[in-house]
Parts: C-alpha cells; structure tokens; sequence
C-alpha cells in the first residue's frame, strides 16, 4: 500500500513535461476545509492553467492533463472533481404555435418538394433568420423589389412559414430546415393597399413559379367574380389557396377567404380560444395560432425585449411606443397607478385597468420609477400602446399569471430592456394563416402522390376540434395538427378511404360528415372512417 501511495505521490509531483502529450480537461476541483493546500500542490506541479480561484466556495477551476486529475481525485482532501461543463446561448425560440400544430413533430427534410406562394408585401432577403438560397420572387408594377418589406409584414408570415433552425438566433418556423421553396409576390406597397386584378395577377405569378400553397393574409370585404373565378380555377389545377378570415371580430365576410375554393383560417390564442378581432361565418374552415405570435421582421425594425424578476425571466411585450433603453431595480407594487407612484429607482409593478397605459407609465416614472411592467387583469398576453405620449422609462405588457407570480417577489432585483431588435409579436389572422399555409405543404411534402384536394381534406378531417361540437362558424373545423394529417393519409390514402393512391377530388364536401373529436354513433358518420369509444359517448378519431 505505502508503494502504491509512493507511486500515486510521484505522479502528481511530475513536471509539466511528462504530461506534455496528455490529453488536458477543464474541470472543477471542490477540496474539503484543509485541502486547498493538496489542491494547490497538484496544480502547481501540473502546471495547470487555473481558470477561477473560488476560495468562497472551496473550488478551483482549472485545465490539467487528465492523469494528473485522476490522481488529483484520490486525495481525502478532495472533495469531487467534475468536468467544467458548456452553457451554450438560449436565443432561439420555437413560438408556441409550432407544438400547437404538431410541425415539431414532423420531419421537414421532404419539404424541398414544396413550393409556398406569399402574396404579402415583400421578404427581406437579407434577414439573419430567413432562408436565402431558396427562395424567389416577382416583382409586381409600383411596389418595388420583392426582396425588400418596407411595412415588415410579409417578412412576419414568412418567418412563422420558415424561420431557420439551429443557427442560434431568433425564432423557428413551422418548416424550419430551410428547403422549403418560397417564392414572393409583393403586392402592398407604400399605399398599404393592393387591388383584386394585382391579387390574381399575383396568384398568376405564384402557379407560374410552381408554387403548390399559396398563402395570403390579406382581404377585404367586398367579393369580386372575376377573382372567384381566377381562385376556383387555380383549385381546378392543383393549387392550395389559403387566406385570412379577417380581423373585424364580426360575422362578415372577407375576401379571397371566404370563396369555396380558399380555405377561411381563424385566429386562436394560446389558449385554443378564438381571437376576439377573428371574424365568424360559415366560411371558416380551420384555425391557427394567431395571438402573440413572435416572428421575424426587416432587420432592425422590430424589438428585443427581456424582462426578469428574481432571477426568473418572463415573456413580455413592448408598449407599442415604448422607450428603448435598460433599467433594473427592486419591484415595487404600484396597484393600477392611478396616482404618482413611490417607485424611487424600482421597476414598477402595475395591474392593466382604470386609466390609459401611458398614464400608467407616467405615474411610475413620476415617482421615479426606471421601468414599468404593467400585467393583464383577464386571461392572456397584454399588448399595449401607449398613444403617441412621450415617455422616458421603458414598459412591457405581461400575462396575468406572470404577473401574479410578481406580485410574490415584491422587493426582488427586477430588469426590463426593450432595444431595437429583428423579431416582432403580431396579432392577426394574418399570423394564423401562414401556420396553416406551411401545416399544409409540410403534410403535402410526405404525400407528394396527393393532389390539393386530399390535402385539404386530411386537414380537416384530423382539425382539432374546438368550440362547438363538429364545424362550427368560430373555428371551422378547428386546429390544425400536422402530425395526425400526415398519419392519416399514411393510413387512409389520398382518397380518405384507404386505397392510397391517385387524387383526392372533390374538395372539401367530402368532409360534410363529423370532423376528429366530434360525437357519432358509426364510423359512417365520420370524416376519419373510425367511431370509438364507449358505447354512449363515440367520438371520431
């Protein structure tokens, strides 16, 4: 025993020469109250580089030849030794509507067979987080080039649509591998407003460049026979129109969406509740994520906000002309701020009600606060403009839930920055409409041999039903699931009776019948074919 504790002694004393060629780690060496000194030895006579001296917390951080540490770990000073392991950035996001609709759980790696169309208003093709090498455009008379977006809001949907994947910045899109073809028609230009002959012009463009989903979170209220006919016959040959159903929060109805041949989305909110701007009327045939959704922006025209309080980081939203700047200091609860609040260098904590927002932030500021964080008294996110008033702090919206949870850390280190950023937060059946769009050419592309109809009707055959049961005037069919679609014409065929090949034809009467999670009595009754469950309480599958 002595010799082997020899041995082990002489190692640990060898010069720096003999570990030369030996393979060097960086780790953590914590040493028991008296074994600093074994610890300070050994690394001496390693030559190791010492990276932290943590005398506080009996550790040091250091790289040494990995024999030196192995013995280094028998000393009974020793604690434990373990390797200094990597933290990498947490920048990128993956939105909420990507789960919502299962695109997390279906491969992209086919969806270079696609081809999504974006009428919008253009794409910033220099953006950080946007596909470059796949992606094409037709420039449309008196709007300028399509690779520029100067309203930021076709370069939004595109973002939700295909947002690139492991590159560490931003967001993900629902197709996030960057294979996905797109092709872009700018249609609104500086006038903000587009005509229906520039909208079948465009939609001529877009079957021009092969396109197979053409999405278009656009409309307006007055219909057009000449547009219905361009759009049906684009159907007839083979192409996927999907459109926005509106923002008026009424039962009118918006064109192109609620022609037979375009599939009508409606907004929904993280929740599964239906927007309260998304229009109702029996056109609507499915939902999307259409509240709070992040997405990208023209570079340098959008907003990075971060918002933490002990320790805990929370989603927030910018008042829409909020000041840009960084501030941090304890919480403080300033109730709805109808008055000057005592918030002398603290960030204030303030309930949504009573008074404007930006009577709200003046309070604080007023008071001295150098930042103000107002939560929602109703379920969901708060998005707030504070209407052209000058303010000097920054102040960010948040759910009603995170701001109960602040409410339990009064007095705690809190920080708000809101900066220039890439990335925006929209609300809109403009944002539920490319989730559908891109939920469809994923599908298409693991089901190339299926024509547009079969597509449309495996969506909403396997919608997540919501709201009423079966199709109702709020949500259509209901969520669209990415995954379900693509299992059920794996099983079914294009044809939705299991023969598997050829087209789906017919459009969506096919579907008349009970959509996934509606009550039946047979699988007759349903879209899907399958009626299960218990005998008094059937369900489509």
């Amino acid at each position: 025993m002595r010799k082997v504790l020899l041995a082990a002694l002489v190692i640990a004393l060898m010069p720096l020469s003999a570990f030369s060629a030996a393979e060097k780690k960086r780790v953590w060496i914590a040493y028991k109250e008296g074994g600093r000194s074994v610890a300070e030895a050994a690394l001496k006579n390693s030559a190791a580089e010492i990276h932290y001296d943590m005398r506080q917390r009996n550790a040091v951080v250091a790289t040494l030849p990995s024999k030196a540490i192995e013995n280094l770990s028998r000393k009974s000073k020793i604690e434990f030794i373990e390797d200094d392991v990597k933290r990498y950035p947490m920048a990128e996001v993956s939105p909420y509507g990507i789960a919502m609709v299962q695109a997390n759980l279906v491969d992209d790696n086919l969806a270079g067979n696609r081809t999504v169309c974006i009428i919008d208003s253009g794409y910033d093709l220099n953006h950080e987080d946007l596909p470059t090498t796949t992606v094409s455009g037709t420039d449309d008379p008196g709007t300028g080039s399509w690779a520029t977006d100067e309203s930021g809001h076709g370069t939004h949907v595109a973002g939700t649509i295909a947002a690139v994947a492991n590159n560490n910045k931003g967001v993900v899109g629902v197709m996030p591998n960057g294979t996905v073809g797109l092709h872009i028609i700018k249609v609104f230009g500086a006038s903000g407003w587009a005509y229906s002959s520039s909208l079948v012009a465009a939609l001529d463009a877009c079957e021009a460049s092969g396109a197979n989903v053409v999405s278009m979170s656009l409309g307006g209220s007055f219909k057009s026979r000449s547009e219905d006919r361009a759009f049906a016959a684009a159907d007839g040959r083979g192409v996927l129109s999907i459109a926005a159903a509106g923002n008026d929060g009424n039962t009118r109805k918006s064109y192109p969406a609620s022609y037979s041949s375009v599939v009508s989305v409606a907004a929904i909110d993280s929740n599964k509740a239906l927007a309260d701007f998304s229009q109702r009327n029996d056109q609507v045939e499915l939902s999307g994520p259409g509240v709070a959704v992040k997405s990208t922006v023209p570079m340098g025209t959008g907003s990075d906000v971060q918002t933490s309080v002990a320790g805990a980081s929370y989603e927030a939203l910018a008042m829409d002309g909020s000041a840009q700047g960084s501030a941090s200091g304890a919480l403080v609860d300033c109730g709805t701020a109808e008055g000057v609040c005592a918030a002398s260098q603290s960030v204030c904590l303030i309930e949504r009600g009573v008074i404007s927002f930006a009577d709200k932030v003046l309070n604080c500021q007023a008071g001295g606060g150098v930042a103000a964080i107002i939560y929602n008294n109703e379920a969901g996110a708060l998005s707030g403009t504070l209407g052209g008033v000058a303010t000097t702090i920054p102040s960010v919206g948040v759910t009603d839930t995170d701001g109960a949870a602040m409410l339990s850390a009064l007095g705690a280190a809190s920080s708000v920055v809101v900066q220039t950023g890439n990335y925006s937060i929209y609300d809109g059946t403009s944002m539920a409409t490319p989730h559908v769009s891109a939920v469809a050419a994923l599908v298409w592309s693991h089901h190339e041999n299926c024509d547009n109809q079969a597509i449309r009707n495996a969506l909403i055959a396997t919608a997540e039903d919501l709201g009423d049961a079966g199709r109702d005037t709020s949500y259509g069919y209901g969520l669209v699931q990415a995954s379900d679609a693509v299992n059920y014409l794996s099983t079914n065929g294009c044809d939705g009776g299991g023969g598997g090949g050829g087209g789906g034809g017919g459009g969506p009467q096919q579907c008349e019948l009970l959509p996934k999670g509606a009550s039946c009595t047979s699988d007759a009754d349903c879209c899907s074919n399958s009626c299960k469950g218990k005998r008094d309480a059937k369900t489509c599958k």
